[in-house]
């Protein structure tokens, strides 16, 4: 391979380790509790999901942005974009102003995010782009745990310095706009797509992907304040714990193909009954040690269901029908983040303890209900095949 094209290769790949890197604050949400003592706790933390709400403004505007401008100037405009207002909390204590700021930076996110797969689509082709694809979701959860990483050592410091990760992304824009070509994409490629009916089965699975999703928020917004609530660790210890979360999200998601191969339909159980399995270990214990471990096998065993929901949906679909479930899931996803802060702090209310504690109850009922649901459809099914 030549110089160049590696050179671009490893540019465009860059794009998919920071496409979660509005999740990197997540861990300073107690630091934020103390610096804004006067402000809801759900409107703290939405300063972690704000930003992949607004994100899908631009996520759903980005094939006419990019038809109009080029591909490659948008993306470039995004990452300039996210650098500008994602570093603004470095130089304020308003709370208002660091909301706004993360709603400018979701606008930022939402113009380069999805380009870290249609590059890959756009510029390769056959076995190297299926390889390539696969080194994308490896590397986005890479990203997340450098990220959180290199957080868990700038919050010893102060809250704000976390922000200067945003700082990154000029890196990888200098990439972008140095290495990599425009792409050409063929002219049916720009045409719009008319409406396409789904199936009843998808829009099924669609509810179910935003549940998901729903509850994996949960436990990562709840999981600083239980931390600390539990004397489990300093700032630095958690961010190190969200770090090897997303370690154990990307363990579970390159070996998702061979446990697919020997479960089926039993997968879902699998990081359902899991996930609850390891909520309860940690609802309940008083070891700092255990309670990390069960934090990353939570993250590891949930990380099957969001593959599996993905690739199951998409069976028996036409071409035209795939692109629009894919649509409707990026946007069940977003706004799940969303809301996950307003659901879990009202449902928290009820319940024999405190808020957190109470929402990490509800989480686990919630898992062990849906895990137990899977295996009765399980049984439905395989009795009529």
């Amino acid at each position: 391979m030549l110089k160049s094209e590696s050179k671009t290769m490893v540019s465009i790949l860059s794009l998919s380790t920071v496409t979660g890197i509005t999740t990197v604050i997540t861990g300073i949400i107690p630091q934020l509790k103390e610096t804004f003592p006067k402000v809801p706790t759900t409107m703290i933390e939405l300063l972690v999901t704000i930003a992949n709400f607004s994100a899908l403004i631009t996520l759903l505007l980005n094939p006419l942005l990019t038809k109009k401008f080029n591909l490659k100037r948008i993306v470039i405009l995004g990452l300039v974009t996210s650098v500008l207002a994602g570093i603004v909390p470095i130089f304020t204590t308003s709370f208002v102003l660091i909301m706004i700021s993360r709603i400018i930076l979701g606008l930022g996110v939402g113009l380069f995010s999805p380009h870290a797969i249609s590059l890959i689509a756009h510029s390769y082709h056959g076995k190297l782009r299926a390889r390539l694809l696969g080194y994308q979701t490896g590397l986005s959860a890479l990203g997340n745990a450098v990220l959180l990483g290199l957080a868990s050592l700038l919050v010893t410091v102060s809250w704000h310095n976390v922000f200067w990760l945003y700082g990154l992304l000029i890196v990888v824009a200098i990439l972008v706009k140095q290495f990599v070509p425009e792409p050409v994409v063929d002219e049916s490629d720009q045409n719009v797509v008319k409406s396409v009916q789904l199936p009843r089965r998808q829009w099924l699975l669609i509810i179910l992907a935003f549940i998901t999703y729903l509850l994996i928020w949960g436990v990562q917004l709840k999981l600083p304040s239980y931390f600390e609530g539990r004397q489990f660790g300093n700032p630095q210890v958690l961010n190190l714990t969200l770090a090897a979360m997303n370690i154990g999200g990307f363990l579970a998601g390159i070996s998702f193909g061979h446990l697919y191969q020997k479960l089926h339909r039993y997968t879902l159980t699998l990081g359902y009954a899991g996930a609850a399995l390891s909520i309860l270990i940690l609802w309940t214990t008083t070891n700092p040690i255990v309670a990390v471990s069960a934090a990353v096998f939570f993250n590891f065993i949930y990380s099957y269901t969001g593959p599996y929901l993905i690739f199951t949906s998409n069976a028996g679909l036409e071409e035209n029908q795939v692109n629009t479930l894919s649509s409707y899931l990026t946007v069940a996803t977003i706004i799940s983040a969303f809301f996950a802060p307003i659901v879990w702090n009202l449902i928290g209310q009820i319940g024999p303890q405190s808020l957190t504690d109470n929402v990490l109850l509800w989480i686990m009922s919630i898992l062990s209900v849906l895990a137990i649901m899977t295996v009765f459809i399980n049984i439905r099914k395989r009795k009529t095949i």
